[in-house]
Parts: structure tokens; sequence; C-alpha cells
């Protein structure tokens, strides 16, 4: 059975309803996203160490020169040699990683200290909520919704520039996830970035209410109501944002591919000039002479390789 935390409408405690959860559930998303933006569990990155989401690799066309020395062979005299055509790099090659490591499990101490009440119409008593599982039911599961599909606070996107999606809010920027490089210069730079808020903050002030602690750790047996500060009362820190990243494989895993897979956060592409620009150099060098054919990439930039920055389910 769905059991939702209890608020004090000022007269009595009452059950509440998801509209009036809808502030707590934007805080958890926040203060999530400044754990991923801080490089703790569940940010994703370029580099080694966590767990290897995918790789991507950026290359170019290159310059190619054969050469023939100046000289006579049987009577004739050596001419230039034939055009290599470009050939073909690799510039950067990136190993994309995601760091999936998980808090332990919400303690007792944890539940009944700084997280929130429940009413148990079967006993006729308030408890405090218990299991993570319980709190999924009416948090934690809607603040994955959010992230993947609703406002998107919490989650990465990957862009050339600051996204607009999930609504008007602060997108951070956490530097260059991919740079497409050309023969001469850059095509395009994509970075990652993080959704960390919204312009406007959703919902109301509508406190959970829970036990108050003594300060160490033990309840004193009195009702109060948490706030949303994590340093206040601890419901997000102690309670529901170690809950929610002990749940980042139902829909906060990462992966970077060639096709689309959950929900598509972005795409960046690898590029090459595809055409081609022969010319002739008759050079000195070492005191001989030499006929060479130069091939030399031109003309405009063709797709070799699109990725996708997608969230899994």
């Amino acid at each position: 059975m769905t059991v939702f935390p209890m608020l004090y409408s000022g007269t009595t405690l009452k059950d509440m309803t998801s509209t009036n959860l809808e502030r707590t559930i934007y805080y958890l998303q926040v203060a999530y996203a400044a754990q991923i933006s801080g490089g703790g569990d569940g940010y994703v990155y370029a580099g080694s160490g966590g767990t290897s989401i995918g790789s991507a690799a950026d290359t170019s066309a290159t310059q190619q020169i054969t050469s023939t020395q100046r000289g006579i062979n049987d009577g004739i005299i050596q001419g230039y040699p034939s055009y290599p055509g470009v050939g073909s790099e690799t510039d950067t090659s990136y190993a994309y990683r995601q760091d999936r490591t998980t808090p332990s499990a919400v303690s007792s101490a944890d539940f009944n200290s700084f997280g929130m009440l429940y009413y148990d119409s079967s006993n006729d008593h308030l408890e405090p909520f218990s299991t993570e599982a319980e709190l999924a039911a009416v948090i934690l599961d809607q603040a994955i919704t959010n992230m993947r599909t609703g406002n998107e606070v919490g989650s990465y996107r990957v862009s050339t520039s600051a996204p607009s999606s999930g609504g008007a809010g602060t997108w951070t920027d956490k530097g260059s996830f991919f740079v497409d490089t050309l023969y001469s210069g850059t095509a395009a730079t994509y970075k990652l970035w993080v959704k960390t808020a919204l312009d406007t903050v959703p919902g109301s002030d509508i406190f959970p209410v829970g036990l108050e602690d003594d300060g160490g750790g033990t309840p004193t047996g009195n009702i109060i109501q948490r706030d949303f500060s994590a340093d206040a009362n601890k419901l997000i820190s102690k309670v529901l944002l170690p809950a929610l990243t002990r749940k980042m494989s139902s829909g906060l895993y990462y992966t970077v591919a060639t096709s689309t897979s959950g929900e598509n956060r972005g795409s960046f592409t690898d590029t090459k000039l595809s055409g081609t620009t022969n010319s002739q150099l008759f050079q000195q060098s070492g005191g001989n002479y030499f006929y060479r054919a130069v091939s030399t990439p031109s003309g405009s930039a063709s797709t070799i390789t699109t990725y996708y920055l997608n969230m899994i389910a």
C-alpha cells in the first residue's frame, strides 16, 4: 500500500498529496544536480575510472605527399608521381565514464531522526517512513521521471551551447565533451551540461512532518515540520538524496552510443572534409631535386559518425 507523508495544516495533521510534494521533489532534484555537478556519485565525465559508458573518436582527413627524385632512368627524365589521395587519422579518442558508486542504505536511525511520518491506518497511529521503497512510491520515482522527461533538473545534456529544454532554468557548463576537428581548425566543440535549477521554483512551501531530533541522533518524540534546508533538518541530505542515488540504475544511468536508447540527451558528430585538392611542387632538398604530388583535404565537411548521449532506463 502506498503511504504519503503527513503535513500540518495549521489545525490538524493530514496526508500530503502528490501536488503537495512537488516542491520537496524539486529540492531533491536540485540536491542531486549539485552532487553530480560537483563530481559526486552519478556524475558523467571523459577519462578513466568509474564505469565505462561508451567511447567516441574524432577523426580528420590528412594531407598526403608522394615524391620522385629528379633523375634520368634509361634515358627518360623522371617526372611527377601520381597523386596519393588524402589520408585519415584519429586526432582524439574519448573514453566516457560514469561514477555509479552508491551510498549505504538509509539507516533506521536516520529514517527516525530526519525522515517523515505517515498515518498507519491499520494500527491508528503515526509511523516514520522506514524503507526506501516507501520513498520511491511517492517521491523518488517522480524525481527520476522529472529528470528524464520533465523539468530535467538533475540531468545531463550534450550540446554546443546551453540547452533550453525542460523549461527555463540554469544549465551549468561542465566543459568539453567532444571536439570535432578538421584538417585545419575546429568544426565544433560539444559541451556537457547539467541542469541545476529552474528559474521559478515549482509548488508551494508545504512541509512534511517528522520527529524532532535532539541534535545527537535521537528523536525527542516531538513532531516538527521538515523545511527545505538540508542543513537544518537533513531530510534531503540524510534520507532522500542517498535513497535517490541508490536508485540510479532505475533511470539515471547514461551511455554514449551511435544509436539512441531510452531518452536521447543530445548528439555530437565527427566530420571530415570530403574533397581533395591536388597540386604539384618542384623542390630542392639536400642538394637534390624532387617532384612532389600533393593531395590536400578541401571542400565541405561530411559526417563520419554521429554519437548520442542516452539516458537509459
